[in-house]
């Protein structure tokens, strides 16, 4: 089933109530299992089948209810092209964020790891990607813990075709994850 990736906020949504899913109470777990399984069974219209990806990231965020230490999932849909090849071209993100208060934990055991954001653009890729989140430090202390705040936001941005995926050892903040100011 093709699809155009404007709905696949309303498609997740929808997952969630068939799965008797709710955002508030979801763990990590839980939370990193849908995306996946929501990645390898609906698939969208995108540029080339290469440009649909998943992405996991750490960061540490405040969206206006405090600062929070955050993992966020993300749903990564590169549009098809609109220019000449070294415009900007459309992308959109729908992102899954499990947001943290900071509590002693956090801060003495997660505090000293590197950012890091893992993407795959490929199903044949994800087994390795969950591989390597499910190594994280941040993921083995937070498997269990109820996060303060849970959402799903499907967000507009843009890419360069040259700069569409980051380098092998990726910063937090490339485009498929945070807009680039």
């Amino acid at each position: 089933m093709n699809n155009n990736p404007a709905t696949s906020e309303k498609d997740l949504r929808t997952l969630l109530r068939l799965n008797k899913q709710t955002l508030k109470g979801m763990l990590l777990p839980q939370a990193l299992g849908l995306m996946a399984g929501y990645y390898q069974d609906t698939h969208y219209d995108v540029a080339s089948p290469g440009d649909d990806a998943l992405i996991v990231y750490k960061d540490i965020t405040n969206r206006g209810r405090g600062t929070r230490f955050e993992i966020g999932i993300i749903r990564l849909f590169c549009m098809p092209d609109t220019g000449a090849g070294v415009e900007p071209q459309a992308a959109l993100r729908l992102r899954l964020r499990l947001c943290y208060r900071f509590d002693m934990e956090i801060i003495t055991e997660l505090m000293s790891e590197d950012f890091w954001s893992y993407q795959c653009w490929s199903v044949q890729d994800l087994p390795a990607l969950l591989q390597k989140v499910l190594a994280t430090p941040a993921y083995q202390l937070l498997q269990g813990n109820l996060p303060a705040e849970v959402n799903i936001n499907l967000e507009e941005t843009t890419y360069l075709p040259a700069d569409k995926r980051p380098g092998p050892d990726p910063e937090e903040n490339w485009w498929g994850v945070w807009d680039q100011f």
